[in-house]
C-alpha cells in the first residue's frame, strides 16, 4: 500500500514533460562582427515583433565556405512555432543556395515574394519531402542572402521584409 500512495504522489507532483519552449538567444555579439568583418553589405532583421524569438546565430570566417567568406545564420522561432533563418554570405552563390534549401525546386513567386532587397528580386524555392521553403537573392556585388526553414510563406516574407543594411565597422 505504501508503494502504491508513493506512486501516486509521484504522478501528482511531478508534472508531464511538456514541450520545450524556444530558448531565446542574443545574437548581438555576432553581429557587430558581422559588421565589422563582412566583405558584403550585410543585412539583419529589423522591426520584427518581439513574438519572433531568436534561437540560434553563428558567424564563420573562411571555414567550409572558403577562404575570405564570412558567412551569418540568425535562426527564429516563428510566432506559429516554425522555424525561419536568415543565411548570408559572400561564398559562391550556387553552391550556398544548393546547401541551404536543400536543393530546392524553383518556384514561380505567384506573389509570394516580399519586397525587393537592395533592388533586387528574390528567387523561390520548395523542397517539399523536408517541408521546406526558401527565398533568396544574389547581388551583383557579390552577397547571397537566402531566408529559408518549414515557416509559411508569410512568415518567410515577413522575416525577409525586416531585413535592413547593417552600419559597416559597427
Amino acid at each position: 500500500m505504501g508503494c502504491l500512495l508513493a506512486a501516486a504522489v509521484a504522478v501528482v507532483a511531478i508534472p508531464a514533460p511538456h514541450a520545450a519552449e524556444p530558448v531565446a538567444v542574443s545574437y548581438r555579439g555576432d553581429l557587430a562582427k558581422l559588421a565589422r568583418l563582412a566583405p558584403y553589405p550585410a543585412v539583419a532583421p529589423a522591426g520584427l515583433p518581439a513574438v519572433w524569438t531568436p534561437v540560434s546565430s553563428g558567424l564563420a570566417v573562411g571555414g567550409a565556405n572558403g577562404a575570405g567568406t564570412v558567412t551569418w545564420q540568425l535562426g527564429f522561432m516563428t510566432p506559429g512555432g516554425s522555424l525561419a533563418s536568415l543565411e548570408e554570405t559572400n561564398a559562391s552563390a550556387a553552391q550556398f543556395i544548393r546547401r541551404m534549401t536543400n536543393n530546392g525546386t524553383a518556384l514561380a513567386s505567384a506573389g509570394l515574394a516580399p519586397p525587393l532587397l537592395n533592388g533586387q528580386a528574390w528567387n523561390l524555392s520548395a523542397t517539399p519531402a523536408r517541408g521546406q521553403r526558401s527565398m533568396y537573392v544574389t547581388s551583383p556585388a557579390g552577397f547571397t542572402v537566402v531566408v529559408t526553414g518549414n515557416a509559411t510563406w508569410a512568415e518567410l516574407r515577413e522575416l525577409a521584409a525586416s531585413l535592413r543594411p547593417v552600419a559597416a565597422g559597427g
